[in-house]
């Protein structure tokens, strides 16, 4: 259900609505705070990805890193949806700016690869307690 709701939000409302449920606003790229769970991080990043390329690959970086942030909301895991742009030269010599989407976890990047090319503008931290054991 992710995927989907992130795709209708994308694409049928403005960011100014929908970007308050990312997370706490930072500047640059901020890491959420350390967890244990790492491996749950990259297996949810590896579903998230493995279920759009069999949807042909109709979701963006930026609907992937929501859906795997919820996902990773759900089991406690402080995630940071990190937004980011390239400024090249096109093919007209004109300049072309690109944006692009990743998540991090413990100050890695589970979802969205992110190179050196791309500049972090901004990101989205949700910081979770771990649930109290009794």
């Amino acid at each position: 259900m992710g995927l989907p709701l992130a795709w209708l939000l994308v694409r049928l409302m403005p960011f100014r609505f929908w970007s308050t449920w990312l997370g706490e606003a930072a500047p640059g790229e901020a890491d959420p705070p350390a967890t244990p769970e790492t491996q749950a991080a990259y297996d949810v990043g590896w579903a998230v990805r493995t279920t759009n390329r069999t949807v042909g690959g109709r979701y963006t970086c930026l609907m992937q890193a929501m859906a795997a942030q919820w996902m990773l909301s759900r089991r406690h895991v402080p995630t940071s949806l990190v937004l980011g742009t390239l400024t090249e030269r096109g093919e007209d010599n004109q300049l072309v700016i690109k944006a692009h989407a990743w998540l991090k976890v413990n100050g890695r990047t589970v979802l969205g690869d992110t190179g050196e090319r791309f500049t972090a503008v901004s990101s989205y931290v949700r910081r979770h307690p771990q649930p109290v054991e009794d």
